[in-house]
């Protein structure tokens, strides 16, 4: 993780990644789902991954937003990682980013499971 933040990450994110705001809303997030993976129902242990439904570079106004928010299992959160880098890459790929509906990653994330 240190060094995706150095590397990968730009500064504004790692940033914000490290605010008080935002570990307290992950917080919030992790203790409203129960430290349970929304889409595959597994307990998330080893670290808290909270999401952003709608990426933070294409929905910064939703970033402390709790609706926009859910506790992933790391499986689960690579593959939906995997999916915005393919949807990115679309024509108008940002813009659709920003309208997924958590039911639609929820089935579509359920699928590349199986």
């Amino acid at each position: 993780m240190a060094h995706y933040n150095a590397s990968v990450r730009d500064e504004q994110a790692n940033a914000f990644y490290h605010s008080a705001s935002w570990q307290h809303m992950r917080d919030y997030v992790y203790a409203r789902d129960m430290g349970m993976c929304q889409v595959c129902g597994n307990a998330v242990t080893d670290r808290k991954i909270v999401d952003h439904i709608h990426p933070l570079k294409v929905a910064p106004d939703e970033k402390l937003d709790k609706d926009n928010l859910w506790t992933l299992c790391y499986r689960c959160h690579n593959i939906k990682t995997q999916l915005e880098e393919s949807i990115k890459g679309q024509p108008n790929g940002n813009n659709k980013l920003k309208h997924i509906s958590k039911q639609w990653w929820v089935k579509t994330i359920k699928e590349k499971i199986k």
